[in-house]
């Protein structure tokens, strides 16, 4: 069968399932009424085990590294280039470039990307940090090169409003690092970080992407302890998991809010797609697939060690509008893709990672289904089999077990002194995750669904354009 064909086969199949476990729901009595749930719950059942046991295997590598760090390498350490990303970021810009400044091996180029912002940005850094402008030549007869006079690594790009993904490509193209660094104004990384990425590029010569791990941090708003509580478990999860796949060399999401790219590698690549609705994503596919045409496959990890906070969504709309955009764009990144999927040209991301992800883009409307399909069934035939209320205790208790052992992973991989009162909260954020943010994070997938069939995104900032005295609070719980 033609690779070209396995990707829509595959995706058809399970679409099809979809349609018919529907049907099954009127169509059938008993058990089988409710053969969508079953399905759903087999599936995540066997994945959640499967990470669980592959993390304890990935912390387990990572504290003997930490106990017996390989030699420092001799030699001249990579130039790194960070580029911040900024779109009226007056709120939380002096919060980053103060981390950026406390770095322990600091970086040798900073660049702020200014995306056409309105706010007081630009005025605050051309008097705090004394800027002198000076035209840039370029195809935009606006855009304006700063360099600061208190801080020579520290160079703004002025630019008209032309996206984010065109602000990394223009940033990149003048930027003098090996390593390039991509980072979110909002997003705040700690005093090791800068060095943590270098240590990771030198010992691994083949490295080409690398991700940073991020806790989520939520504005104050009345939502914001809602949000902050299962965001901050979802993420650890999250960037475990990622730990997990790029041990098995199939990593493919890397978040572009902290990123390091090699930079010759970023130039095969030619740089970011300023028409994905996920830049990060859909360029880390792009890698991929062409340093295995090559013959030269790129490593793409995680550094546990480079650490940092970012701002995340704390209300509901907000939340909704960030899912909707990720969802699109990962389906409209997986679609461009799809002679990828099982496809052993491409190593095990090919292999397996593909074929997971076809499965990923209806994982979350199977969920939703299955909780639609028991509302109905209690609701209209006012009972349930007792093998399924059984199973879903079941259900609930291998995941709160699961989950809070994640937790406890979590805390050894980061090197973060085991916590009762987290391990605690995660416990009470499985019990009610699936009533409550689960049920959002569906429909944030639908809306994506809904938004790629229309061929329809547009970008909500979180934060209002403010000229504010200080930075806002955030509400941080680690």
């Amino acid at each position: 069968m033609p690779y070209s064909l396995r990707g829509p086969i595959l995706f058809s199949l399970v679409l099809g399932l979809l349609i018919f476990t529907l049907y099954a729901s009127v169509a059938f009595s008993g058990i089988a009424a409710w053969m969508i749930g079953l399905l759903y719950i087999a599936y995540d059942t066997l994945l959640l085990g499967f990470m669980v046991v592959s993390s304890q295997v990935a912390v387990n590598r990572q504290e003997r590294r930490r106990a017996q760090p390989p030699p420092r390498i001799e030699g001249a350490r990579p130039t790194v280039t960070i580029l911040v990303c900024a779109r009226n970021e007056r709120l939380v810009l002096p919060e980053c470039l103060r981390a950026l400044a406390a770095q322990t091996e600091p970086a040798d180029e900073i660049i702020v990307l200014d995306d056409g912002s309105t706010d007081s940005m630009i005025e605050w850094l051309a008097a705090e940090f004394a800027m002198t402008f000076e035209a840039r030549a370029s195809s935009i007869s606006s855009a304006r090169i700063g360099q600061s006079a208190t801080w020579p690594a520290l160079r703004v790009l002025c630019k008209p409003n032309t996206g984010k993904a065109d602000s990394l490509n223009q940033g990149w193209r003048m930027a003098g690092g090996e390593i390039v660094v991509t980072l979110d104004a909002d997003t705040f990384i700690a005093p090791g970080a800068v060095a943590a990425i270098r240590d990771g590029f030198v010992e691994d010569p083949k490295l080409g992407i690398a991700g940073g791990v991020l806790v989520p941090v939520c504005q104050r708003t009345s939502s914001a302890g809602f949000f902050q509580f299962f965001q901050t478990f979802e993420y650890a999860r999250g960037f475990l998991w990622r730990q997990v796949f790029a041990q098995y060399d199939m990593l493919v999401l890397i978040s572009g809010a902290f990123a390091a790219y090699r930079r010759s590698v970023l130039e095969s690549a030619g740089g970011f797609d300023t028409q994905s609705w996920v830049e990060d994503y859909e360029l880390t596919h792009r890698i991929y697939r062409n340093s295995f045409e090559s013959g030269h496959p790129v490593t793409v990890k995680m550094i546990a060690d480079a650490q940092g906070t970012t701002d995340a969504p704390a209300k509901v709309t907000s939340f909704l509008n960030q899912r909707r955009r990720w969802f699109a764009g990962f389906i409209a990144t997986h679609f461009k893709y799809h002679n990828m999927v099982a496809n052993e040209r491409y190593g095990r991301v090919g292999r397996y990672m593909m074929c997971i992800k076809t499965l990923d883009l209806l994982l979350p409307v199977y969920a939703l289904a299955a909780a639609v399909v028991l509302i109905m069934l209690l609701s209209i035939r006012h009972w349930l089999p007792i093998f399924i209320v059984k199973l879903i205790i079941a259900k609930l208790l291998f995941d709160l077990l699961l989950h809070a052992y994640s937790i406890f992973l979590y805390q050894r991989w980061q090197g973060i002194p085991a916590s009762r009162k987290l391990w605690l909260k995660s416990v009470g954020a499985t019990l009610t995750e699936p009533f409550a943010f689960q049920i959002l994070r569906q429909l944030g997938a639908v809306f994506g669904w809904l938004a790629f069939l229309r061929s329809s995104i547009d970008w909500q900032p979180q934060r209002p354009v403010a000229v504010p005295a200080e930075t806002p609070v955030l509400v941080a719980d680690r």
